[in-house]
């Protein structure tokens, strides 16, 4: 029967097993002679399933030869040091999924020969949010641009076709024509208002803090439902206490609900949905559905303008100490959960 190495004393031991970051012991030869708990949860093994294996059994396929090769000039001259300065190394699951790993290695001599402990840290968390980063700042820059179009495109058109329509209307032969010119520009000059509302409003929120979360978000449904011409029909709804979040706390939400709807209107291919807002003493619910046609969150929400904005969202909520639960499949609509303590 396979057994653990027994290195060192109780307290050793109790440090090891509670340890965050997975420790894996190799002797000389490669084989795996001890791991901790949060080493097994990392690779998906119990303990007994990898003591005494070949450590490359943690290591993708197509880099266990240069594996192989590294450790073994590693043990020729071993010393304290992060493990693959430069690369993006990868652990091997039990289920053959890879993780990215960041790995810190220190030679130990014991009687019982040369050991090498593996500290092992899962680099997805830190991986995600540097993506996150990367995408929010190409983001920026696509709005950037977005905006500039939208200003020219639009708005500048608009301004340009009125200051000529000014013109050919002070240039009317008589008085009955000029003040039918001067009526039509009337009403032009109101779209063109509302339009430079609708854009400035979806830039930055109605005051939340005048007017309410509760009425932000259905300005902000009505807005979806009434200007974007995609036919999505926006229900709202709100239950509970109605007691205030603090400033920020409202903001962070109020753009949880706007990328998630977003996110309806560009990806859903709904027909219908739905906002709830259930508040109570101990924390605030936001439930938003979709008729539409649904996605893997596994797939299509790591990766893509998706991915980026359900990391933006989960982020918001995480640091208000919330959490977001995404249900969807397929062709079965999405259900997007916020939960906010108070």
């Amino acid at each position: 029967m396979k057994q653990a190495m027994p290195f060192g004393t109780a307290e050793y031991r109790a440090v090891f097993e509670v340890a965050p970051n997975g420790i894996v012991i190799v002797d000389d030869a490669g084989r795996i002679r001890d791991l901790n708990p949060a080493a097994e949860r990392l690779f998906g093994y119990a303990a007994e399933e990898l003591l005494g294996t070949s450590v490359e059994d943690l290591v993708p396929a197509g880099t266990r030869s240069t594996h192989r090769r590294d450790r073994e000039a590693y043990m020729r001259a071993p010393r304290s040091r992060p493990m693959g300065v430069g690369m993006e190394l990868k652990g091997r699951r039990k289920d053959g999924s890879e993780v990215p790993v960041e790995i810190s290695l220190s030679p130990m001599e014991t009687a019982a020969g040369r050991f090498v402990i593996a500290i092992v840290r899962d680099m997805t968390e830190r991986m995600r949010l540097r993506a996150f980063g990367a995408g929010a700042l190409q983001a920026a820059e696509d709005e950037r641009l977005r905006i500039s179009r939208e200003l020219h495109d639009d708005t500048a058109q608009r301004l340009a076709a009125l200051l000529m329509r000014l013109r050919l209307a002070r240039s009317a032969p008589d008085d009955a024509r000029r003040e039918m010119a001067l009526d039509e520009l009337h009403g032009e000059i109101l779209e063109t208002a509302d339009a430079v509302r609708r854009f400035a409003r979806g830039l930055r929120p109605p005051s939340i803090e005048d007017i309410g979360l509760d009425a932000a978000i259905r300005m902000l449904a009505r807005t979806v439902q009434e200007h974007q011409g995609l036919g999505v029909e926006v229900e709202m709804s709100s239950t509970g206490e109605r007691a205030r979040l603090a400033p920020d706390a409202e903001l962070a939400l109020y753009r949880i609900v706007q990328e998630a709807l977003s996110n309806v209107v560009r990806h859903a291919e709904a027909a219908n949905a739905r906002v709830s807002i259930e508040d109570h003493a101990e924390k605030m619910t936001v439930l938003i559905e979709d008729d539409g046609r649904g996605f893997d969150p596994a797939v299509d929400g790591a990766s893509g303008a998706r991915g980026l904005g359900l990391i933006g969202m989960r982020e918001r909520a995480r640091l208000l100490g919330g959490r977001i639960s995404i249900d969807s499949v397929p062709g079965a609509g999405t259900q997007i959960r916020i939960e906010i303590p108070r």
